[in-house]
């Protein structure tokens, strides 16, 4: 089931079997960077833990962007919960990869991808894509990530 909420202005807000994806939509400075913090915070006090940040409206990230999705993952990851991302553009894929953040950062190609990786954190059965759809290729969940 898909419940669909909107945030303040630069985040679409729904829920995914259980799990809080937040479509960012126009950066994170700004009114981006202090939407997002809130709307974490108050995930996380509700008991909100595994949250899933859908970057396909950005094209590109600088480095305070990179900043804030660190913050993101440390601010989740200190009470017990996971942030991944998924749906990166080549260049946010690229620079996450020079800069060593995949390493730290759960990077999924798609949503789907990045909810059966939770499912599968569950315990919960997880469907196999089918042979030559392309799902699983690019990018990929580090090893060890957290």
């Amino acid at each position: 089931m898909t419940d669909r909420n909107s945030t303040p202005s630069t985040l679409q807000e729904y829920v995914v079997d259980g799990v809080i994806v937040l479509r960012v939509e126009r950066g994170l400075k700004g009114l981006g960077e202090t939407t997002l913090k809130e709307r974490l915070d108050v995930l996380v006090s509700d008991g909100h833990l595994e949250i899933l940040i859908d970057m396909k409206d950005m094209p590109f990230v600088d480095s305070s962007e990179l900043g804030r999705l660190i913050r993101s993952h440390l601010s989740v990851r200190q009470a017990g919960g996971r942030v991944r991302l998924c749906n990166l553009a080549p260049r946010v894929v690229a620079l996450m990869r020079m800069t060593r953040l995949d390493t730290i950062l759960e990077l999924y190609d798609t949503e789907t991808q990045a909810l059966a990786s939770i499912r599968q954190a569950r315990g919960e059965r997880v469907a196999r894509p089918a042979a030559g759809t392309g799902e699983g290729l690019g990018v990929n969940a580090p090893q060890g990530a957290g």
